[in-house]
């Protein structure tokens, strides 16, 4: 029943979405190997769904990594006219930052510390450095040479 409903969701992805977007993915586009898609119905109709998710996650991991690496670049927006409209006089803070520390005794804040939550925006960044790191360590193989079949 699961593998299935699985199998049947793949292929609706497939016969429906898929064709929006190129018929492939990034990891696809770049190696020449099969597109995540049909490699999670292949192993699932292999491995069953537990585990044939498992290999499916593993893939739409690299995937995205792939489309991380390789992807063209995006060229940046144009920048905004300023404008008294979108100019409201308040700043951007960077990150979340927890207001709900107490308010000093006296009206203004005596420095940035007291009113932000500076670990926050270090535990973000930290995070993202750290991930960045471990997407450098996987292994995405180079692209394999098409071969022409029945010329």
């Amino acid at each position: 029943m699961m593998k299935t409903l699985a199998l049947s969701a793949i292929g609706f992805y497939q016969r429906h979405l898929s064709p929006y977007k190129g018929f492939c993915c990034a990891y696809c586009a770049y190696t020449g190997n099969a597109s995540c898609s049909v490699l999670g119905a292949r192993a699932i109709r292999r491995y069953g769904v537990w585990d044939g998710f498992g290999v499916l996650l593993r893939r739409l991991r690299k995937c995205g990594i792939a489309f991380r690496r390789y992807a063209p670049p995006v060229p940046p927006a144009p920048p905004r006219l300023l404008t008294r409209k979108n100019q409201g006089g308040f700043c951007d803070v960077p990150c979340d930052c927890s207001f709900d520390v107490p308010a000093p005794s006296s009206d203004t804040c005596e420095s940035a510390s007291d009113c932000l939550d500076a670990k926050d925006c270090w535990d973000s960044w930290k995070k993202s450095s750290q991930r960045q790191e471990e997407e450098e360590r996987i292994h995405i193989p180079p692209p394999s040479e098409r071969r022409n079949v029945g010329t």
